[in-house]
């Protein structure tokens, strides 16, 4: 059995050893869809200054910024501003599947969107999780990677949407 790998161990570019452990993963695109993570590595992930890790892992990160609470409204201007949605974004789902169908980046290089933990509003959490599954197997149809991570703890994340947790390979390296 592998040692657990500890969380201040470093690649060789000076990133967490499971922030490069989780690019690696993120950029297979059969790891494109919805996962839950622990709270406090999500919250980790979204502490990294903007474009740190993206430029050095070859991803683009984007963390929707903390909400006391995740209802229809929280999550759409969320996503609308971690991804620079346009101003006549219409705040409704179907105006973010537009505009989630509509991005534009680099080829070979995956986003990934994190949701920090919050209690939430179930049925607004379900339609984000459904629509970032989709969003995710549209973009993988045409080539690119998008990965959805939310954040959970036992608190905060009550009526979360059955979602698959990442690999313990997602966080490691291993095989």
């Amino acid at each position: 059995m592998k040692p657990p790998v500890s969380k201040h161990a470093t690649s060789s570019r000076g990133v967490p050893s499971w922030r490069a452990a989780l690019a690696r993963h993120v950029s297979d695109p059969a790891h494109a869809g919805v996962y839950r993570l622990e709270a406090p590595r999500l919250a980790a992930l979204c502490d990294i200054p903007h474009g740190a890790v993206g430029d050095a892992s070859g991803v683009d990160w984007h963390c929707l910024a903390a909400a006391p609470r995740w209802n229809r409204e929280a999550l759409l201007d969320g996503l609308a501003a971690s991804l620079a949605f346009p101003d006549y974004f219409g705040r409704n789902w179907d105006a973010a599947w537009d505009c989630l169908t509509e991005l534009a980046w680099a080829p070979g290089r995956p986003r990934v969107m994190a949701v920090p933990a919050a209690p939430m509003e179930v049925g607004a959490m379900a339609t984000f999780v459904e629509l970032m599954a989709d969003a995710a197997e549209h973009w993988v149809a045409r080539g690119q990677i998008l990965v959805t991570l939310i954040g959970w703890n036992d608190e905060a994340s009550a009526g979360l949407p059955a979602l698959p947790d990442l690999p313990p390979q997602a966080m490691d390296g291993s095989a």
